[in-house]
């Protein structure tokens, strides 16, 4: 007997999923509504948004390099994070190379060849999108990152590249000119894991607006886009530097019925068991009987997905004195 020959290619889309959540409701295909799908993604919505509550999911932990400012102690992070995880400050040595440049190119030439771990940008206009390349002989190049287009004027980007190894040459490059004041490329990257203050700590400093290397921060949970409130406050030299955050986010909004759900498929039978279990509390067509059957099959789908969705590491229990402090 033959097998598919395939691994992880079956796409079960948000219409799949709805429509297999309904069938455990025992409704039939023709029964579901335009209605009824527009408030399965509603409730499939709330449901995936409440899972930030439980623990990161392993998929929505990433990591960011965001820059700093002197005198600017606060540092808005990105919609949709819940939490920050881990919080370093890292410091890069400076590379110094013959650099060539062009309306819309930069070409450093490190005379022995060096790696490059990352390239900051500080622009005089709202920057392009780059590509970055490495040579060993300046005329086959090889690309090894790229950077999106949107930072502002008077604003830092920062970049790290994914290929690493030692290459002579090094080039940014853009589809339209560039304008910056500075451009750095470093390498031998340090980081310095940051210290967790809590809101009266950080509120009990004299002094916030303090200048020097910052040593701690205080998490502030806004409700859009947290912020980071750094003490000391960053001093001119941290403008070379970076913070780098990893941090817990939502999983991504449910988009149309043909995208797929941000999960994992060892996630999918959680995904429309509970998303049954949501169903059946606001279908009335659904059999009242049915409803615990449901909410006791959707829990145990979650919790064999939690179960599953370690990264086999060890677990260190560390005791919390919330109860103390604010």
């Amino acid at each position: 007997m033959t097998v598919s020959g395939t691994v992880s290619t079956t796409v079960f889309n948000t219409n799949r999923v709805v429509d297999t959540a309904f069938r455990r409701c025992r409704l039939p295909a023709q029964a579901i509504t335009s209605e009824m799908q527009q408030y399965a993604r509603d409730a499939l919505y709330l449901w995936l948004s409440q899972l930030a509550n439980s623990r990161p999911p392993s998929w929505c932990i990433e990591r960011l390099v965001l820059p700093m400012y002197a005198g600017q102690p606060a540092v808005t992070l990105p919609i949709g994070t819940v939490d920050v995880l881990n919080l370093n400050y890292r410091v890069l040595q400076a590379l110094e190379p013959v650099v060539v440049t062009t309306t819309s190119s930069y070409t450093a030439d490190f005379t022995d060849e060096a790696p490059v771990v990352s390239v900051g940008v500080k622009w005089l206009a709202t920057s392009p999108a780059l590509t970055f390349s490495v040579s060993d002989d300046n005329i086959a190049w090889t690309v090894v990152g790229t950077q999106a287009a949107g930072t502002l004027a008077g604003e830092w980007s920062w970049t790290d590249i994914s290929q690493v190894n030692a290459y002579r040459y090094f080039r940014v490059v853009a589809a339209t000119p560039i304008s910056y004041s500075e451009l750095i490329l470093g390498n031998m990257p340090q980081e310095i894991p940051m210290g967790l203050l809590n809101r009266d700590s950080f509120t009990a400093q004299s002094n916030k607006t303090m200048q020097s290397r910052p040593v701690t921060y205080w998490y502030q949970r806004d409700r859009v886009n947290p912020i980071l409130n750094l003490w000391p406050a960053p001093n001119p030299a941290a403008e070379g530097h970076q913070l780098i955050v990893w941090r817990h986010r939502h999983i991504m909004d449910v988009g149309t019925l043909q995208q797929e759900i941000e999960v994992p498929q060892h996630w999918m039978e959680a995904l429309v068991a509970g998303l049954a279990d949501r169903l059946a509390q606001e279908t009335p067509a659904v059999d009242a009987a049915l409803m615990p059957l449901l909410a006791q099959r959707g829990a145990m789908a979650l919790q064999d997905a939690w179960t599953g969705d370690g990264d086999g590491s060890p677990t260190y229990y560390q005791p919390q004195i919330s109860a103390y402090t604010a």
